[in-house]
């Protein structure tokens, strides 16, 4: 007992000394990005889903508290970079550091995927890479920072990691956790495997990454159902906690009964604008054009033809459609459908959601046929799981001793756990990524 006790504490403060190494640099970023060059947006970056979820703007910036409820959430501000040309959101902060590593001419090696850390005495030496079909040696004169992303395009760890599956994500496909092979190879202890930011997002197979939703879109006309067709949540999510909503497992069925769930609206909002977020000439997609780079049709009608999007001209219709796909395997009842929409109705003309608490002003029925479904699935921006560091960006081994000179930052390995606050990952980068660099820049060269 005395030991357990003693581990607890050792593992609340290793927390706590971690937050603090956050927050500490966490609150000094801007005025670092306007140091190489940078700026925050005014009130043009701001997005109607943040406004939609409680954001203002104040004298201080963006105040954008994810979970208001919680201590501290008076602080939660959120900046974002302005856009340039056609660039906008994460692109255009990519852009952004890409443009500042230019100009100090570092070289880049573009399409090099890293495969293995090559270690000597104990000590990382450097990477093995792929480049044009043959394996190259990148000698690191003093550390190796790695920071390659997550593991959203593995399906293997998805399976084994993840609480929930299938997931889809909507960030870039280079994704697929070769950070986390490699440092296992060198014995690096993992952390956050099972945890995500995610929410709900559509996937169609003709499109190689996941379409986004938010609660602004969800809530503008409709209502989620689970693959027996009941009602099983307030519509407008925690954007960025909701997948774990999904992950309700049945065990007589064998299965998530929520996976997929469908998001059943009617003609309202099929004409009310693109379903997907970030799209639609006033919104337009966060990324520059290429293999995913998609944009949504502002009505919707392209991807209804695609058949994207199913619909019937009464709910009856559109519920056996939707018995008929073969992820219902015959859950769905077309009378249970007609029902979950029946009771959210009478919430309607009553103005309160006795069920599921959602905001009267959101209540707006289903009253113009016909009607359509999409199927919404796990999934988001990006996984938090990876190698275990400490607050100078170190990666440890199970027993918390250093692997020397190796160091990560980022989302490969994110201190962000089960949840996570809009803008902390990016936010997150930038702290960890400024600690990794300065303390890798401290090592002593080897020879």
């Amino acid at each position: 007992e005395g030991m357990t006790r003693i581990a607890n504490e050792t593992l609340d403060e290793e927390r706590r000394a971690l937050i603090r190494t956050l927050a500490h640099h966490m609150v000094d970023n801007t005025r670092w990005i306007e140091s190489i060059g940078g700026g925050a947006g005014g009130r043009e970056s701001v997005s109607t889903t943040m406004v939609d979820l409680g954001a203002r703007i104040t004298d201080q910036g963006t105040l954008y508290p994810e979970f208001p409820e919680l201590p501290g959430s008076e602080c939660a501000y959120v900046f974002s970079p302005k856009a340039e040309g056609p660039y906008r959101h994460g692109a255009s902060f990519f852009k952004f550091l890409s443009d500042a590593v230019r100009k100090r001419r570092i070289n880049i090696l573009w399409d090099s995927p890293g495969k293995h850390l090559v270690t000597d005495g104990g000590e990382v030496r450097g990477v093995l890479a792929q480049r044009g079909g043959k394996e190259i040696a990148v000698k690191a004169t003093r550390a190796v920072i790695l920071t390659c992303g997550g593991f959203e395009f593995n399906e293997m760890m998805k399976q084994n990691y993840l609480r929930i599956h299938p997931s889809y994500f909507y960030g870039t496909p280079a994704c697929t956790g070769d950070g986390i092979n490699m440092v296992l190879e060198v014995g690096a202890a993992l952390w956050h495997m099972n945890c995500s930011s995610w929410r709900v997002v559509m996937k169609v197979p003709q499109f190689p990454i996941s379409f986004s939703i938010t609660p602004r879109l969800a809530v503008t006309g409709g209502l989620f159902v689970d693959r027996r067709g009941k009602r099983f949540a307030n519509e407008r999510f925690k954007q960025h906690a909701f997948g774990y909503e999904l992950a309700n497992y049945d065990g007589y069925l064998m299965g998530y009964p929520r996976v997929p769930c469908y998001w059943i609206f009617d003609e309202k909002r099929r004409l009310g604008g693109p379903l997907a977020s970030g799209q639609g000439p006033s919104n337009p997609p966060g990324g520059v054009p290429g293999p995913n780079f998609y944009v949504w049709s502002e009505n919707n009608e392209v991807e209804l033809e695609k058949g994207w999007c199913l619909s019937a001209p009464t709910l009856r219709g559109l519920a056996a459609k939707l018995a008929a796909e073969p992820e219902s395997q015959g859950l769905l009842r077309p009378s249970a459908l007609e029902e979950s929409v029946a009771t959210y109705h009478r919430w309607c003309e009553t103005g309160e959601d006795q069920d599921f608490h959602r905001q009267p002003p959101t209540l707006v029925p289903l009253d113009t046929p016909p009607y359509y479904a999409v199927k919404l699935w796990p999934g988001g921006p990006n996984t938090q799981g990876g190698p275990k560091r400490n607050g100078l960006s170190q990666v440890l081994r199970p027993d918390n001793t250093t692997i020397s000179r190796l160091y990560a930052a980022g989302e490969l390995g994110s201190v962000w756990g089960m949840f996570y606050q809009g803008g902390g990952n990016l936010a997150e980068c930038i702290v960890f990524g400024r600690i990794a660099g300065a303390n890798a820049a401290q090592e002593k060269p080897w020879g």
